[in-house]
C-alpha cells in the first residue's frame, strides 16, 4: 500500500508540474507579444502600442506571483527531490527572467513614445533585424524549455553573439550620426537605450538556454560560456 500511494502522489505531482509548465508557456507568450508590440511602436510610430505594452506590465507581474505561489505550493504539499525539484526550481528562475524581460519591453515601450515625438533621426536598417533576431531567441529558449530539447537550447547560446555585434553596430551608428547632426542627441541616447533593451532580452533568454541545459543534462554552462567569450 505506501508503494501504491507514492505512484499516486507521483502521479498528482506529475500532473501539476505540467500545470506549472503551461503557465509559464502562456506568460512567455504574453511577454513575447509585448516584446514585439514595444518595437512595433517604435517603428510604426504607435503610441496605442506602446500604451498597451505598458498596461500588460501588470497582467505580466500577476502571472509570475501566480507561478511563483505555485511552485512553493508544490514543493511544500509533495516535497520532490532529484529532477522535479530541479523542475520547479527552473521555473520560478524563467518566471523571473520572463517578468525581467517585460520590464524591458515596457522600457522600449517608453522610449518609443518619447522619440516618437520628434523626426526619426534616420531610417532604421539594424533595428530591424536585432528585434527579429532577440524575439526569435525568446521563442525559442521557451520551446527548448517545454521539449526538454538541449540542442536547441544551445543554438540559442550561439545567437547571443549575433546581438552584441548588432548592438555595437547600432552604437557605432549612433555616434557617427550624432557628429553631423548634434543637434538629435536626445534621440539618439534613447536609440542606444533601447539597443540596450534588447541586448538585456536576449542575455535573459539565453539564461532560460542555459537552465534547459542544466536541466536535462545537469551540466552548468554558464562559467563555461564567460570563459570563451573572455578569451576572444
Amino acid at each position: 500500500m505506501p508503494f501504491a500511494g507514492f505512484g499516486n502522489m507521483k502521479r498528482h505531482l506529475d500532473e501539476e508540474l505540467k500545470k506549472l509548465k503551461e503557465k509559464l508557456f502562456r506568460m512567455g507568450l504574453v511577454v513575447e507579444n509585448a516584446i514585439g508590440q514595444s518595437t512595433a511602436a517604435l517603428f510604426e510610430r504607435d503610441a496605442e502600442k506602446a500604451q498597451r505594452v505598458i498596461k500588460s506590465d501588470q497582467e505580466i507581474n500577476l502571472q509570475e506571483i501566480e507561478i511563483d505561489e505555485l511552485g512553493h505550493e508544490l514543493i511544500a504539499l509533495y516535497q520532490p527531490a532529484a529532477v522535479d525539484l530541479r523542475l520547479i526550481t527552473m521555473v520560478l528562475k524563467i518566471t523571473n527572467d520572463l517578468e525581467r524581460m517585460g520590464d524591458q519591453a515596457v522600457n522600449i515601450a517608453e522610449a518609443s513614445l518619447i522619440m516618437n515625438q520628434n523626426p526619426p533621426l534616420k531610417p532604421y536598417e539594424y533595428f530591424p533585424k536585432m528585434t527579429e533576431a532577440v524575439s526569435a531567441m525568446v521563442r525559442e529558449s521557451l520551446k527548448a524549455f517545454m521539449e526538454n530539447d538541449s540542442e536547441m537550447a544551445r543554438k540559442i547560446l550561439e545567437s547571443d553573439d549575433t546581438i552584441d555585434d548588432y548592438n555595437h553596430k547600432i552604437m557605432d551608428e549612433v555616434q557617427t550620426l550624432l557628429g553631423e547632426r548634434p543637434q538629435h542627441v536626445r534621440t539618439g541616447v534613447s536609440i542606444i537605450m533601447i539597443s540596450h533593451n534588447l541586448e538585456r532580452i536576449a542575455d535573459l533568454a539565453t539564461n532560460i538556454a542555459e537552465d534547459v541545459i542544466y536541466l536535462n543534462r545537469g551540466i552548468d554552462v554558464r562559467h563555461h560560456i564567460r570563459e570563451r567569450r573572455e578569451e576572444e
